[in-house]
């Protein structure tokens, strides 16, 4: 009944407020439809949702930098997840960044006009200092990969002996070859490009490092990474080399700076391009002409179709006003 009280005269809640408050309502309420819905279709899709026994549902976010958009699609995500499972779990968010952390645990707090107050507060796991350490523990050399990703963003001595040590820990103490194997990949492929070159000169110098099984991965990897790299350099020169073959059969000279211009560029698709026209150009300003920009086609707001011109139909011209008599 109270309900229904409200419901027919909004006015009662502003008296209600203030007289248990001795606060003013605001501007009067009225009452509207009470379903909320979604006016579009809305997904959130959190870094990992896990089921447990003990704690329910487990959604886990890993967290490299602050994002605003994290304060509305966790409340979000949670509230879907606890009206479906009927019971709440738990959010728990990994960062490497102290700034990081320090966000995430407040996040999620909001607090209306009259006091009303949402907050969502998760568990963070912050991976730095000490607790990196911590991961590195032969006895779950699992952890490993964590303390690697950890450091990911450095380059220095100390996040590069971290991650030699995972890859230690990874190669003398997992006994599952496909596990270990996949692990000591992942390590690799979670590094930033400055600790992947420091550890390329680092591993290419036998005299610097000991031989290990992990360093013979190390050398191993990037061997197998330079090959690669060898393969790529080496058709985008084929391809360098096929544009100049073409230019000079059609007589069509190249200046110093065009010249270099071609040797600089990497990208086989242009060079592609490029080959294509010198087939049939008729100077060098053709051969490198920019690509012609195609105006985006714009919808017209309240239109859901749009019928296309017939061919040879005139377009209409607006008249010209006639002035008032």
């Amino acid at each position: 009944m109270l309900i229904v009280a409200l419901r027919d005269r909004p006015a009662l809640l502003a008296d209600l407020f203030r007289r248990l408050t001795g606060s003013s309502f605001g501007t009067p309420a009225e009452a509207v439809d009470a379903t909320v819905r979604f006016t579009r279709a809305i997904e959130v899709r959190p870094d990992l949702l896990l089921r447990s026994r003990g704690l329910g549902w487990v959604m886990v976010e890993i967290q490299n930098s602050i994002d605003e958009r994290k304060r509305r699609s966790w409340p979000l995500a949670v509230s879907v997840l606890v009206h479906q499972e009927k019971a709440m779990g738990e959010v728990i968010v990994i960062t490497a960044s102290r700034r990081v952390a320090s966000w995430a645990k407040r996040a999620a707090r909001f607090r209306g006009e009259l006091g009303t107050r949402f907050e969502l507060t998760p568990r963070v796991l912050l991976l730095s200092g000490r607790r990196v350490e911590a991961l590195l523990d032969p006895a779950h050399p699992e952890l490993a990969l964590f303390a690697a990703w950890a450091v990911h963003h450095r380059h220095g001595p100390a996040a590069r002996r971290i991650v030699v040590r995972a890859l230690e820990l990874t190669e003398q103490h997992l006994t599952d070859e496909p596990l270990r194997d996949a692990q000591a990949r992942a390590i690799l492929a979670v590094l930033s490009d400055a600790m992947v070159a420091s550890l390329r000169e680092l591993a290419m110098d036998p005299s610097k490092v000991p031989e290990t099984q992990a360093s013979r991965r190390f050398r191993l990897f990037f061997e197998k990474r330079g090959r690669a790299e060898g393969k790529a350099e080496g058709k985008i020169e084929g391809k360098q080399e096929a544009l100049l073959a073409v230019l000079d059969a059609r007589g069509l000279s190249l200046t110093a700076e065009e010249r270099a211009h071609i040797e600089a560029c990497t990208i086989p698709a242009e060079l592609d391009r490029w080959i294509a026209r010198a087939v049939t150009a008729a100077s060098l300003s053709e051969v490198f002409a920019p690509e012609p920009v195609r105006a985006a086609q714009r919808s017209i707001p309240g239109n859901r179709s749009r019928v296309p011109e017939r061919k040879g139909r005139k377009a209409l011209t607006p008249r010209k006003p006639t002035r008032a008599s």
